[in-house]
């Protein structure tokens, strides 16, 4: 639960565009949790080339996927 505020506070201040944030926000989170934190990566690098954020946002968003993910 935690994970959500966080992202959600994030996706705010670095400015990601209302209607993308919904998406990014679940997707990010089922891929890291179904998949793999690579899987949600990906999703990012996605976004990145279609527009929807940017290297600033992508980075930022990685760095909270890192620090989210329970290496084993």
């Amino acid at each position: 639960m935690e994970y959500k505020y966080e992202m959600r506070k994030l996706l705010q201040d670095i400015n990601v565009a209302d209607e993308h944030r919904s998406n990014l926000l679940g997707t990010i989170w089922a891929k890291g949790e179904r998949q793999t934190s690579s899987d949600a990566k990906v999703f990012l690098e996605e976004k990145f080339n279609e527009g929807a954020i940017n290297e600033e946002q992508k980075s930022r968003l990685e760095k909270v996927i890192d620090d989210y993910t329970i290496r084993r």
